[in-house]
């Protein structure tokens, strides 16, 4: 963005992506880099400076009144029962028009569990309607357009964040708080919401433990395993639950790297063990280890305690997310019939948005269960 003029600037594409084949590392990627966006602009502010919009900050208040939304209802206020996604995007776009796809398949699957995605356009409101009635469902998420002439929300959250282009993403969470900024096409954005989501993602955590990890990686890579699962140990007892997919991580690396089925499994137990209570945590974990495909020696028998830990918790017997998780692992043992039995009862608990997303699953485990060569497997 260019500086203030006396009518609104247009915004500029988002050019900067954070790539790598690598999702767990490139995390703690995103959660520095939105941590140093916070520092950079906390030592550099001045006292007559206006309020910087940061990773840790309260998003400013008055949003729907400067605003005209075009689909969906208005947003008065951010509920302390969701998690909000505000996009900035413009139809003019192309990285914004890739984003909408995305965007509208995490809003299906996940708004039942308290996401609201909203774009926001810098355009013309009749132009923003012309283009939401063309994408139809195809764009399936709450839009709105910055009223005429009024440049608050751009200078009050694009440019006091100082992000000159798009597609933007603030993630708001439950607390009120701002917990990233970003892309949302970087690999890591629907880890981060989902995480956000089960009120498990911390930024400030993720970048404290960075060094800790980055040394686990090398020692590693060096095949010095001992060395590194101390490391791993040391980063994951600051947050066993908020910092699990490390405990993963170092897990996969006994289990496939250092030929440690013994410490592998005994660290898979421990882990198991210290997130028991947790729902989300357990159905991360079920859904990890009966699916992840960079897994090279699957547990299969620890991913049905992880099942059966889901199973006694109190309160889910109807939940569709348990209920998914569960059907995953029966399908990783290659129970078909058993994960079909499951998934339909999720399909039939899922709120009307997730349905689509749970009813693909089901056929996909209707027709393995058909297959006689399939369920050998």
């Amino acid at each position: 963005m260019t500086a203030a003029q006396p009518q609104p600037t247009r915004l500029s594409v988002y050019s900067v992506h954070i790539t790598g084949a690598n999702t767990m590392r490139n995390a703690l990627v995103t959660a520095a880099a939105s941590l140093a966006l916070a520092l950079s602009f906390a030592s550099g502010a001045r006292a007559q400076d206006e309020k910087k919009l940061v990773v840790g900050a309260t998003p400013p208040e008055g949003f729907a009144e400067h605003l005209e939304f075009v689909q969906g209802d208005k947003v008065e206020t951010f509920s302390k029962d969701k998690v909000y996604v505000v996009e900035f995007w413009a139809t003019w776009c192309p990285p914004c028009k890739r984003s909408i796809p995305h965007l509208t398949e995490l809003q299906t699957d996940l708004g039942s569990r308290g996401l609201e995605i909203i774009g926001v356009s810098d355009e013309p409101v009749d132009l923003v309607k012309k283009f939401v009635k063309e994408k139809g469902s195809a764009m399936g998420y709450t839009v709105a357009a910055m009223k005429k002439e009024d440049t608050f929300i751009k200078e009050k959250w694009m440019k006091a964040a100082g992000q000159n282009g798009i597609p933007c993403a603030f993630v708001i969470s439950r607390s009120g708080k701002i917990v990233h900024i970003g892309n949302p096409l970087d690999e890591n954005f629907d880890r981060i919401i989902k995480q956000t989501l089960a009120n498990r993602y911390d930024p400030e955590l993720m970048s404290r433990v960075e060094p800790t990890i980055n040394a686990a990686r090398r020692a590693a890579k060096a095949r010095n395993f001992k060395e590194a699962s101390s490391l791993y140990a040391k980063a994951i007892a600051e947050n066993p639950s908020t910092l699990l997919e490390y405990s993963f991580e170092s897990w996969q690396m006994l289990n496939d790297q250092a030929d440690d089925a013994a410490g592998a499994k005994a660290l898979l137990t421990a882990t198991i063990e210290g997130i028991k209570t947790d729902k989300y945590a357990l159905i991360e974990a079920a859904n990890y280890l009966a699916t992840d495909a960079t897994i090279k020696k699957r547990d299969l028998d620890a991913a049905q305690v992880v099942a059966d830990k889901l199973k006694a918790l109190p309160g889910t017997k109807d939940d569709p997310e348990v209920l998914a998780a569960m059907a995953a692992v029966s399908a990783g043992r290659g129970n078909y019939a058993a994960a079909a039995e499951m998934q339909y009862d999720a399909w039939m608990a899922a709120a009307p948005a997730a349905k689509p997303a749970v009813k693909r699953a089901l056929d996909s485990y209707e027709a393995k269960a058909k297959d006689p060569k399939a369920a050998a497997k």
